[in-house]
């Protein structure tokens, strides 16, 4: 007599498997990963943008020290911002949570990655007149200011709205330091100070998404966890604020420009 029992592939339906594979867990790491590569590929690919090579004047100079106080406070800018992602990961994906709306976290994140992509463009097109180095603590205040923005929301649809602001001082403040780099550090070591701020904004992310892991675990919630960048970026403001004049003396003196949109910044 045929069995009436149901056959052991009879869960995989078609579109049980359509479910399945679009809640793969490596799906966002691949799709990551693809948008490096092509991202970086078709940059790499831009010629015409290049600066023109530098002669290299390494040998008839000799090697500068790399550790200096304007490198030291690049580099505390650098590990502010790789705090401030590594903060915002984890306590958007837990307020999202703690709102019953783990599903809006991506999208909450991807509000703030899309102002910082425009804040970057209209960055690039206008012409600044200001220097780099009078930029910095500008655009940090502004940042340490707008991540105050997150701790006052209430719902998922708050929080997208108050991750705009600090959204948009993202893009603004990795341009500025990156051009502050490459005119205060001497060509010599160049290559170094941008490997040890990278590395700086990579530690900062591992670090503090760890540390506030374990902060919005505890009675403060989300909202403490909103804290630790705000905190983070306040203390590099001041930093940059204090040393803002030994940075400009070091750019005007140095007769470099940076490659970066150089054309637009010399005011």
């Amino acid at each position: 007599m045929p069995s009436s029992a149901p056959s052991p592939r009879s869960h995989d339906h078609p579109q049980h498997n359509r479910d399945r594979v679009k809640e793969h867990p490596a799906a966002g790491t691949v799709l990551a990963g693809a948008l490096v590569v092509g991202a970086g590929m078709t940059f790499a690919a831009l010629r015409r943008t290049a600066p023109a090579p530098a002669p290299d004047r390494t040998a008839a100079r000799g090697q500068r020290p790399l550790l200096t106080q304007n490198f030291a406070t690049l580099l505390a800018v650098n590990l502010a911002l790789g705090v401030f992602f590594g903060s915002m990961q984890v306590s958007v994906s837990a307020f999202a949570g703690v709102q019953h709306a783990a599903a809006a976290a991506g999208i909450l994140y991807g509000l703030m990655s899309a102002a910082s992509l425009l804040a970057g463009l209209a960055y690039g097109r206008h012409r600044w007149h200001t220097p780099p180095a009078d930029q910095l603590p500008l655009i940090l205040t502004f940042f340490a200011c707008a991540s105050l923005l997150p701790l006052l929301a209430n719902s998922p649809w708050q929080l997208g709205f108050a991750l705009l602001l600090p959204g948009a001082g993202v893009a603004p403040c990795i341009i500025v330091s990156s051009m502050l780099i490459e005119s205060v550090m001497d060509r010599s070591v160049l290559t170094q100070a941008f490997t040890w701020t990278n590395s700086a904004s990579a530690a900062g992310i591992a670090v503090s998404a760890a540390a506030v892991g374990r902060l919005v675990d505890g009675p403060g919630g989300p909202r403490a966890g909103f804290a630790v960048p705000c905190l983070a970026l306040t203390a590099t403001a001041a930093l940059t604020w204090a040393g803002r004049h030994t940075l400009t003396t070091v750019t005007s003196a140095s007769g470099q420009t940076p490659s970066t949109g150089s054309g637009r910044l010399r005011g």
